[in-house]
């Protein structure tokens, strides 16, 4: 049996399996992949210790430090968490396995258009991480929708990459930091359209183009699509207490409604969705585990160093 069984490989999640496993826990990390959404970022420059790092190289630093410590990793998907006396049941695609307690971190996914073609399209021209598939784009004219620090991010890349970009976004002002924002102005191949919805995203085998809702038609091989996220709530729903936006309620130890089970990164309702803040919310999540444990087995838990 583990001590926890961390669900999610991304920064919050592989901080917590970096804490956990530094308090001698035994510590399992299920992912369907590792890094989660900062694998999709090109460069990152508000990390502490780097003034510029890809999320990938990131991603891999945290994996790499987690392993050390003994955590172990598998890609799989986690399907249900049964709670049995003293402990839980984690059921994935491919097996189960038991452990003292669960620290929820799988982040959110990608929020979708809803308009006709995106699902007929998606991998065929309609993508949700610029990072991952930009270069399929050389040479060619693409549209990024959305208005925040991601599509925007999205983009910068698509713009070394491909001939016209063309930013959708349907507000009056794009709402990612002001730097990013001077970087789009700086750039004469990136065409921002304000005030603007896609009805329809074209093509029959793959994207040739999408339709605006006023009428406007944007000759385009790619779509990538960065319009924000949302925690899939499907193995937590009646689970744990969730918030109106499906973000998993946590109190100041990272602690849910139901002990033993934590949470921590972009499914909490924090508003500040950082990599840092994700990272500094996994530690907490792993000593707060730690912690349950040991008075759960009659042992002294944390002391704070000033009591």
């Amino acid at each position: 049996m583990y001590d926890t069984i961390v669900i999610g490989a991304g920064p919050a999640g592989l901080t917590a399996a970096i804490y956990a496993s530094r308090r001698a826990m035994k510590v399992l990390v299920i992912s369907g992949d590792i890094g989660g959404q900062i694998t999709k970022t090109y460069d990152i420059e508000n990390y502490p210790g780097f003034e510029h790092i890809s999320g990938a190289e990131l991603a891999l630093k945290f994996r790499h430090q987690a392993e050390k410590f003994g955590a172990e990793i598998i890609l799989d998907s986690a399907t249900s968490i049964t709670p049995q006396e003293q402990h839980f049941i984690v059921k994935t695609d491919r097996t189960e396995y038991r452990a003292r307690s669960i620290i929820l971190a799988f982040g959110k996914k990608p929020r979708e258009l809803n308009v006709p073609g995106e699902s007929k399209l998606k991998g065929h021209g309609v993508t949700y991480c610029a990072t991952c598939d930009a270069p399929f784009f050389k040479a060619k004219d693409v549209a990024v929708v959305g208005g925040g620090n991601s599509a925007i991010d999205a983009a910068l890349l698509a713009s070394r990459i491909s001939d016209t970009v063309y930013l959708i976004h349907r507000g009056s002002v794009l709402t990612g930091e002001q730097y990013l924002i001077d970087k789009i102005k700086e750039s004469p191949n990136i065409k921002t359209i304000f005030n603007a919805e896609v009805s329809e995203i074209a093509g029959k085998s793959h994207v040739d183009g999408l339709v605006l809702k006023d009428g406007t038609q944007l000759s385009v091989s790619g779509v990538m699509i960065e319009v924000g996220y949302i925690v899939d709530r499907s193995l937590v729903e009646g689970l744990v207490e969730l918030d109106k936006r499906n973000q998993i309620i946590v109190n100041g130890q990272q602690e849910t409604s139901v002990p033993g089970i934590f949470a921590a990164g972009d499914l909490t309702p924090t508003p500040y969705k950082q990599i840092v803040i994700s990272a500094s919310e996994g530690a907490k999540a792993a000593l707060a585990c730690f912690d349950f444990i040991q008075r759960q087995q009659g042992r002294r838990g944390i002391i704070a160093d000033w009591h």
